[in-house]
């Protein structure tokens, strides 16, 4: 029973007279919910926010019941479905980490380790060695001590003592052969035994040519001495040129052709020649003719020839031996 009608009915009579109503009827209460499945265990999250207390429901209202739990799904609340709830924790699904290859060294990684540690430790315990033994003292530097003859040497029998400077290199002239006696001296030049490249040019036809020809060829200086026996003239010359030059003025020298020529070398020279022309000539400028005999060697950079103009065909004997008489002195 209520409090309210019984405190009422004590003062007045009209109150009292009336008789109180009956409270209305509560409706049925709904039938009590299955019990929510257990929930898996969720891993505590260290990061999440504590979830505050909501707002408490106004006096004299009632929280609708929680819908019915439908079977195979759990009975987490969903709270992530709500963008930016408050207090809505996001679950991450845990799963089983990867595992991790680890790192394999061939035979090929070692065998460069090896190779490339060996050296650093063989220096390492080389230096260790090196420093542990005491220093070699060095021996102390002594210079020679310089000394000089008692007495003064002659500076004229100490440059002959030493080697000399070949032949060839000295007075061309010491190395001709003297002239025959009785014959007469045909020699070019001034009369001292040096003759010039003009000088010897003029005994060519074209003079001009033979004059450049030379002075191509490395001219240097010559020695000639010549001589004329009755009818026949003989002129011996020694030319030097430089030593680049020797091997083309000898060629040039030799005769263009050998045709209607006999050649030989001179005796005891293998390396020489001797021509004697089977055919006469005509001298170029004049209307004679001539038979010509030549005899070439070569010492180093000097080119020796002996020539022949005679009237008759060449003494092959004779010319022979002037040729051999003249090598062996240049020699």
């Amino acid at each position: 029973m209520s409090t309210e009608s019984a405190d009422a009915a004590e003062p007045g009579t009209a109150a009292a007279a009336e008789p109180s109503t009956p409270p209305p009827a509560a409706p049925p209460a709904a039938p009590p919910a299955a019990p929510p499945a257990a929930a898996a265990p969720q891993p505590a999250n260290p990061f999440a926010r504590p979830s505050l207390p909501g707002p408490s429901a106004p006096p004299g209202t009632s929280t609708p019941p929680a819908p019915p739990a439908v079977p195979g799904t759990s009975a987490v609340p969903e709270t992530s479905a709500v963008p930016g709830a408050f207090g809505a924790v996001e679950v991450i699904e845990a799963g089983a980490e990867p595992v991790r290859k680890k790192p394999r060294f061939g035979a090929g990684t070692l065998f460069l380790t090896a190779v490339l540690a060996g050296p650093v430790v063989g220096a390492g315990v080389g230096y260790a060695i090196q420093a542990s033994r005491p220093p070699t003292p060095l021996p102390k530097i002594a210079a020679p001590k310089l000394s000089y003859p008692a007495e003064r040497v002659d500076p004229k029998a100490l440059a002959a003592a030493g080697p000399q400077p070949l032949d060839i290199d000295g007075d061309l002239r010491k190395l001709l052969i003297e002239r025959p006696a009785g014959t007469e001296d045909r020699t070019d030049g001034d009369g001292d035994g040096w003759v010039s490249p003009a000088d010897v040019a003029e005994n060519y036809g074209d003079s001009a040519r033979q004059f450049s020809s030379m002075l191509s060829e490395g001219f240097r200086r010559a020695a000639s001495v010549a001589w004329k026996s009755g009818d026949d003239l003989y002129q011996v010359a020694l030319v030097q040129y430089a030593p680049e030059s020797t091997l083309k003025a000898i060629t040039n020298a030799a005769p263009n052709s050998t045709r209607d020529s006999e050649v030989t070398a001179i005796p005891g020279n293998s390396e020489s020649y001797l021509v004697i022309g089977k055919q006469p000539l005509h001298y170029a400028r004049s209307t004679d003719t001539y038979y010509y005999g030549e005899a070439l060697a070569r010492k180093g950079n000097v080119v020796m020839t002996v020539a022949v103009y005679a009237k008759n065909p060449v003494d092959r004997a004779q010319l022979e031996d002037i040729a051999k008489r003249q090598w062996e002195k240049l020699a």
